[in-house]
């Protein structure tokens, strides 16, 4: 049977579009029956709290407290804690922050499928970690931390991934480049990369550029291995603008870092050049590509990686001789 001219088209444009986007090439194979999806249930903090009927509210928060004590705490009919919460779910602005944050994120099915895939590879490459209890809040817009970890918990702000074009996110004075990521598509990534900080990141003195390079790629290869379904440039947070311009200009960008004999410097400002947040990299042209350094890191783990799959992830993570992995990776552009 024939398909349908308009469903070619739609298939060849999707295929188009993710292999710009995904290494296709790039794999953390788990065998057959390993790393199954871990069941979750996201729990709704902000949705349950914001629902509560504020004429009786001592009584709604008696009777939601049981499920939401992590937020509540046990104290929450002291006078000043309950005027507390009164006043945060009857404030106008955020009452229509919850407002948007439902029409944005009516259900959470398709979060906790893909956050349960995630959690079942890192069971797998981590089986002495415990995946966390998921909980979701209104947090008036805590965007300097939109993911928390506390114990066995894992708390996301949904207000902080209304989407880039929210009118609200103007006024909180962030860069084009942040708010363009807080958008839904970011919450599994800021998920898992909080997880790899709290919990697998073995904090290596970071010296040299290298270090810091090799200690970044860490993290993104992390990515790689427990949301392989996402796209690299969600993983790095790039457009596909900034990833075409690296991928076009590798090969000057590490000779640059040759030439000069950056890899062993340890200047702090060289260091934010080329690792830190910025709409571009100075250097580079305005047109140029940020953080660098971040994304050629990747590329040197994920090349050690290829030569040596009998090193577990694990293993690699916990590997502190950054010249090590360069030297063995082999990497070139």
């Amino acid at each position: 049977m024939k398909l349908p001219l308009y469903l070619i088209i739609l298939t060849l444009a999707l295929a188009t579009v993710l292999g710009c986007q995904q290494n296709t090439t790039y794999k953390w194979v788990i065998p057959s029956g390993e790393g199954k999806p871990v069941p979750i249930e996201i729990k709704r903090y902000g949705q349950t709290l914001f629902s509560l009927d504020t004429t009786r509210f001592a009584e709604e928060l008696n009777r939601i407290q049981p499920d939401y004590q992590v937020f509540i705490g046990n104290n929450y009919n002291q006078p000043e804690l309950l005027n507390q919460l009164y006043n945060f779910v009857t404030d106008t602005v955020l009452i229509k922050v919850n407002k948007k944050t439902q029409e944005v994120f009516p259900d959470l099915t398709h979060l906790e499928t893909t956050i349960g895939k995630a959690f079942g590879r890192y069971d797998y490459f981590f089986p002495d970690k415990n995946p966390p209890v998921v909980y979701t809040y209104v947090s008036g817009m805590h965007y300097e931390n939109p993911v928390e970890k506390n114990q066995d918990l894992l708390i996301i702000a949904l207000d902080v991934f209304l989407g880039s074009d929210y009118e609200a996110y103007k006024y909180l004075g962030l860069p084009k480049y942040r708010i363009n990521r807080m958008t839904p598509d970011y919450i599994p990534v800021e998920v898992m990369k909080t997880l790899y900080n709290v919990e697998i990141n073995p904090g290596f003195r970071q010296k040299t550029l290298l270090e810091r390079m090799i200690g970044a790629g860490k993290a993104l290869v992390f990515l790689d291995a427990t949301l392989p379904e996402l796209s690299d440039t969600l993983k790095i947070g790039y457009s596909q603008k900034q990833w075409d311009w690296i991928e076009n200009n590798k090969k000057h960008v590490w000779a640059y870092l040759v030439e000069n004999q950056l890899f062993y410097n340890s200047s702090y400002d060289l260091q934010i050049e080329f690792m830190q947040e910025a709409p571009f990299t100075t250097g580079f042209g305005n047109e140029s590509t940020p953080r660098l350094g971040v994304w050629l890191g990747w590329q040197i783990v994920r090349a050690y990686h290829q030569n040596h799959p009998e090193v577990s992830l694990s293993e690699l993570i916990n590997n502190a001789d950054a010249q090590e992995i360069l030297q063995e990776s082999g990497y070139k552009p």
